[in-house]
């Protein structure tokens, strides 16, 4: 995806709090001027979660209003960072602690449980060193899902949503 592509698409959406404190820097000539962080999470991470973090949530979870809920529980927390694309994303520690503070935070609206604190570059540093590798991706979020609707039981109707098609389909053999 093109910059001019991200920054046409980003132009029309309503624009979400996130880690960095601001949206979109004054327009310029070309227009609207997106954030790093906003920038990082299009490129990154919106191809696939959508670019308001609405997916095509039967094939990939959904991050708006869901992801404050891994926030309930360590397992849930370290999760977020121990996925494959995050904790090899090419950027620093310190930017991907931006980028997934706007995630869980920014995205994750109301689903941020009261107290939750923000990433710091040191803790996203020190989770990519241990990224999930060689076991069941799916056995293991639904491992996790478990833990956070047991610290969160309001997440049950939301993050479960995902795990429970991704089952049907397997079930289907889709």
């Amino acid at each position: 995806m093109s910059v001019a592509t991200i920054l046409a698409f980003s132009a029309a959406l309503p624009l979400a709090a996130h880690a960095d404190g601001g949206n979109a820097h004054p327009a310029g000539e070309n227009g609207p001027v997106l954030s790093q962080v906003r920038a990082h999470y299009l490129v990154g991470c919106g191809g696939c979660h959508g670019i308001t973090g609405v997916s095509a949530s039967d094939v990939v979870p959904d991050l708006k209003g869901q992801t404050g809920y891994f926030l309930c529980s360590p397992k849930g927390r370290e999760y977020m960072i121990h996925l494959p694309n995050v904790a090899f994303s090419p950027l620093s520690s310190a930017d991907l602690a931006d980028l997934m503070n706007y995630v869980a935070f920014g995205l994750g609206g109301d689903s941020v449980p009261a107290g939750a604190r923000p990433y710091t570059a040191a803790e996203v540093a020190r989770l990519r060193q241990a990224p999930f590798r060689n076991y069941s991706l799916q056995s293991y979020r639904l491992d996790v899902v478990r833990d956070v609707i047991h610290a969160c039981p309001q997440a049950a109707t939301v993050i479960h949503a995902y795990d429970l098609a991704l089952d049907k389909r397997e079930i289907d053999n889709k």
